[in-house]
């Protein structure tokens, strides 16, 4: 083809302004293809149907006939003539509309062509994001504790509502309503939580207006990506669940999550009660804070004050779930949480064992409404595990709840102390472990990592994870005992005296008792003897359940500081306090473990001898791998004492050969075990 010819076919496409059409189409190509991908994405499909983009390319040949063929004039769609024909004239107002719908059209389509590059570029940015979402409590320190915990039904509600978006991950409400924020910035809670992203809310209540802003930020720079206000019309609990709802839907359009139609449907459906799902919020919250004190071992009958609740009580909690199933009978869930409360509650003594039916029937009820609740297959295995001590059927529980709703840290984490009384020990360090990537701010979690390195015998991990229990939680006392345990069981009684001196010094608590038994073990018997006096007047004065355990501390430190009266007096207070124990449960191994070593105590070998066996064969029946090896311990103590050195070393061996935190450097040092340094079988001990 000549050049010449080239340029007039150039010249005619561009006459017949075909290069105008396809930029026309083009620009509308992209306008139609995102919006079809947008819209294909809000149905659930990755992007816009194949056919679509088939007639997209076939309408791109269309465009170019058209073009070619036709033009666009003031006058309207006409037929393009032929260079050499006259042009007819067309009325200047015409052009003038022609020019400016003309001008118009370009700046919208180059506008929409700059917003979809800016959108798409912003897309891509938000959809890099890690949807990883934690929902923040609420700080105002002007509420009451009551209208703290109400307000906390809104974060709670929101989080329930994100957990249905698969794409997320979501932080549990429970572990981001006790993590310690102590005034840090965002970007330091993101990193402590191991979330990109923060929802903060606040009420604004201002006569009988009530609005709530809620606010999504970004935690690595620090960015608003979303806000919203929304006015509060209906009661309360009415308006917070659809509310939560319509938030968590925004929230997803703004992080370009489309949600599936099942999706949708989960965060759209409704309770059948507002004030039930109200109540239900406010009973779990009760026995979260009841169960978090008896830990930290702070609560008494009557329930004790704090952040989130007026009075801390399992009572107070069984009430409220109460109330959510009077106010929806069909509740499934709080028929679970009750028998929960009633399960967790024996386990901190706060209840006796008459309310283990009561449990069973809610537990049974649950079941009926819906088998495949999580929380149901939850409130069970607290059922085996704190009710009928049948360890194998609560993991089995468990590991069913862990199935319906996967990475949901509270069931690994019960899972995971399932597992150690079953001695399991590689699968609870598997579970302890990520449990920890889910929540590395919790110091209860970082306790019972550092047990679980103790049975391990990976003593320098155990301690780096108590140390971390200390920093997240300097007033708690139990981070402080298992590190100073740890290093008494390795044998370095100076460095466990100066863990319980940071522990009393930051808890503001004595520790006499602990103290007592650390001068013991050291050799120094007279100290010893001094702290456990102090221990008896004031730690000892109001024990109930370990009121045997302080007789026999205080036995054992008065037997070999030289006090034989007092020794002996304390060793029949604990004969008398055992028997009285066995009196009510003649199957108490630990009951009979702790006789059989008051008994030697006073030099009472048979009868010493006859409970310690009864002891180590009810635990045998009833294995737990964590007390099972304090029997054989005691055991081996009674056996020495009474001086039957060769049982003792056998027992000294089959407690080497068992997951324990015993170790020989600890053996080495209890004044009661020191006579079998000097027997011939003590250097053939394996540890």
């Amino acid at each position: 083809m000549k050049p010449d010819t080239i340029y007039k076919f150039v010249q005619e496409l561009k006459r017949r302004r075909v290069f105008r059409g396809i930029i026309v189409y083009g620009a509308s190509t992209l306008v139609l293809f995102e919006a079809a991908t947008n819209l294909a994405q809000f149905f659930g499909r990755d992007n816009a149907p194949t056919w679509f983009v088939v007639m997209l390319g076939i309408g791109f040949f269309v465009s170019l006939w058209f073009s070619w063929i036709y033009d666009i004039t003031p006058g309207g769609i006409k037929k393009t003539e032929p260079e050499s024909e006259k042009k007819v004239p067309i009325p200047k107002k015409e052009v003038k509309i022609y020019q400016t719908s003309t001008f118009v059209s370009v700046l919208i389509i180059i506008g929409l062509m700059t917003y979809n590059i800016l959108d798409r570029a912003k897309s891509k940015q938000i959809r890099a994001l890690d949807k990883s979402i934690a929902v923040l409590p609420m700080e105002d320190n002007t509420l009451t504790p009551s209208q703290a915990l109400e307000y906390e039904f809104i974060g709670s509600e929101i989080t329930s509502c994100l957990t249905k978006v698969k794409d997320y991950r979501i932080v549990p409400w429970e572990d981001c309503r006790s993590y310690p924020r102590r005034n840090k910035s965002r970007t330091e809670i993101g990193h402590d939580l191991d979330v990109s992203l923060l929802v903060e809310w606040k009420p604004y209540i201002t006569g009988v207006n009530r609005h709530l802003t809620v606010r999504l930020i970004s935690v690595d720079n620090n960015s608003e990506e979303w806000s919203k206000s929304f006015e509060i019309k209906d009661n309360w609990s009415t308006a917070i669940c659809r509310l939560s709802r319509k938030i968590s839907k925004q929230i997803s359009r703004q992080l370009r999550v489309y949600l599936t139609p099942h999706e949708r449907a989960l965060i759209d459906k409704l309770p059948v009660s507002a004030q039930a799902s109200l109540f239900d919020f406010m009973g779990k919250a009760y026995t979260q804070d009841a169960w978090k004190q008896s830990i930290t071992g702070e609560l008494d009958d009557n329930g004790k004050n704090n952040a989130f609740t007026d009075s801390i009580s399992f009572s107070q909690a069984i009430k409220y779930f109460t109330d959510a199933i009077n106010e929806d009978p069909s509740f499934a869930e709080a028929y679970a949480n009750r028998a929960k409360a009633r399960l967790m509650g024996i386990r901190a003594r706060f209840f006796d064992r008459s309310v283990l039916d009561k449990g069973r029937e809610d537990i049974e009820r649950a079941f009926e409404l819906d088998e495949d609740l999580p929380e149901a297959h939850v409130a069970m295995g607290f059922y085996y595990y704190y009710g009928l001590m049948e360890y194998g059927l609560a993991a089995v529980s468990f590991e069913k709840a862990c199935e319906l709703r996967p990475n949901y840290t509270e069931y690994q984490f019960y899972l995971s102390k399932i597992y150690s009384t079953l001695g399991n020990w590689r699968e609870v360090l598997v579970l302890s472990n990520k449990v920890l990537e889910s929540n590395s701010q919790n110091a209860l979690y970082y306790t019972n990592l550092g047990l679980t390195y103790q049975y391990l015998d990976e003593f320098p991990k155990a301690k780096r994870s108590h140390d971390r229990a200390i920093k997240l939680m300097p007033e708690w006392y139990a981070p402080y005992v298992n590190k100073a345990c740890t290093q008494a069981f390795t044998g370095d009684i100076a460095k466990a005296k100066a863990t319980m001196v940071q522990a009393v010094e930051n808890t503001g608590k004595t520790f006499y008792r602990f103290l007592a038994e650390l001068y013991l073990y050291e050799g120094n018997y007279i100290s010893a003897a001094q702290q456990v006096e102090l221990a008896d007047e004031q730690e000892f004065k109001n024990l109930q359940e370990s009121k045997g355990d302080a007789f026999l501390i205080k036995a054992k430190i008065h037997k070999h500081a030289g006090n034989a009266e007092l020794a002996k007096e304390n060793f029949s207070l604990a004969v008398a306090y055992y028997v009285d124990q066995l009196g009510k449960n003649p199957e108490d191994y630990y009951a009979h473990s702790k006789l059989g070593l008051a008994y030697a105590g006073l030099e009472k070998k048979e009868q010493a001898i006859e409970h310690g066996q009864k002891a180590l064969m009810l635990a045998t029946q009833t294995y737990n791998a964590t007390s099972f090896p304090f029997i054989l311990y005691d055991l081996a103590q009674t056996y020495a004492l009474v001086g039957d050195y060769e049982s003792a070393l056998n027992t000294i061996q089959e407690l080497m050969n068992t997951r324990s935190l015993y170790t020989l450097d600890f053996i080495k040092i209890d004044p009661d075990l020191k006579p079998l340094l000097n027997e011939p079988g003590f250097k053939e001990l394996n540890p």
